[in-house]
């Protein structure tokens, strides 16, 4: 009887024993094999267990064994999608905590000389998981804005280009959120140089709007913002041609002017400053903090004129006198006759 005894419990050992190993082989063995430490994996809005079979499976050393562990796990019941991170020698254990646990790697995403909304939410949705349509509804929908308390012209406060960490999987909502304080984190640190401007918030971004336009050189912007600055101040016309391409390009999305023609400077349209004295009623395109700040900190000088500078693309030539800038203006036609 003694010796059934120690019989049966050795049998229940051994099988405890190959239990154990077995969970340890489904559980806690390293799974994972790459060729590098680590390795991004991307699990789309939607997916299924298909999809992390498809994701992973040329990952695995055993795809059974993670899909059992997984089973048990009640993961492919709860996949969330994302962008994860992976590592060389996880077991399965790891790996599904990781992804149950939605722990996404973040991206850069760089926005950079986005002229407007349109390239913004196209820049977005070739980043993240959400499509380009659903960036540019959101972005253009009066109650989408108006959950952010903006609307299509404040919205030009919200956005100053930078580089922005997101979540692959960030809605158009959670991204123009994080734009917005990100913005506002700027208005606060520029609030003495705002209340010394003789512009409100609005007006300041629609110069720099057209200052950026002008000019792709920072260290031209103080000069270009200065200049406009004065040209408000003495009731001047703006004259800017940035202004008139937007209005007929606005009214015209087919065409795409290069050069400014007579017959543009009559094109009637509020944001035609060859037409009307002042701002344009909003802004021409997104500015950058660059224009921004040279809007706010604009240098000193009497200039009203300026043309382009032919011998130094992106610079311009300045002048306080007409006889001046009309003696600029014709070397940079002459120029521009030249190169056809």
């Amino acid at each position: 009887m003694k010796k059934n005894l120690l019989i049966l419990l050795a049998v229940l050992l051994l099988g405890g024993a190959f239990t154990l190993y077995f969970l340890y082989r489904q559980v806690a063995k390293p799974n994972v094999k790459l060729s590098e430490k680590s390795r991004l994996v991307y699990l789309p809005p939607g997916a299924d267990g298909q999809t992390v079979y498809d994701s992973l499976a040329p990952y695995l050393l055993d795809s059974a064994s993670f899909f059992w562990v997984a089973e048990k796990k009640s993961y492919l019941k709860q996949v969330k999608p994302g962008r994860y991170r992976i590592k060389d020698g996880w077991s399965n254990e790891q790996l599904i905590d990781h992804l149950r646990a939605g722990d996404q790697e973040p991206l850069n995403v760089v926005i950079h000389n986005v002229s407007n909304f349109t390239a913004l939410a196209e820049l977005l949705g070739a980043k993240l998981a959400p499509p380009t349509e659903r960036f540019a509804r959101f972005f253009s929908t009066p109650d989408s804005l108006a959950q952010l308390a903006l609307d299509r012209q404040s919205r030009y406060q919200a956005v100053i280009p930078n580089t922005y960490e997101f979540y692959w999987t960030s809605p158009p909502e959670t991204v123009l959120k994080k734009l917005q304080k990100s913005a506002e984190k700027f208005w606060e640190e520029e609030a003495a140089a705002l209340e010394r401007s003789p512009l409100n918030r609005h007006e300041v971004v629609t110069l720099a709007s057209i200052v950026q336009s002008e000019t792709s050189r920072p260290d031209e912007m103080p000069q270009v913002a200065e200049l406009y600055l004065n040209r408000l101040e003495q009731g001047i016309k703006l004259q800017s041609d940035p202004t008139v391409i937007y209005a007929v390009e606005k009214a015209h999305p087919e065409l795409n002017i290069r050069r400014v023609l007579y017959r543009h400077l009559r094109f009637a349209s509020p944001y035609n400053t060859y037409r009307h004295k002042g701002l344009p009623p909003g802004p021409i395109r997104l500015p950058g903090k660059e224009a921004l700040e040279a809007v706010l900190h604009p240098a000193e000088h009497d200039y009203i004129f300026m043309v382009a500078d032919p011998e130094k693309p992106g610079y311009h030539f300045f002048a306080k006198t007409l006889k001046e800038h009309n003696q600029n203006r014709r070397r940079y036609i002459q120029w521009l006759n030249r190169q056809k």
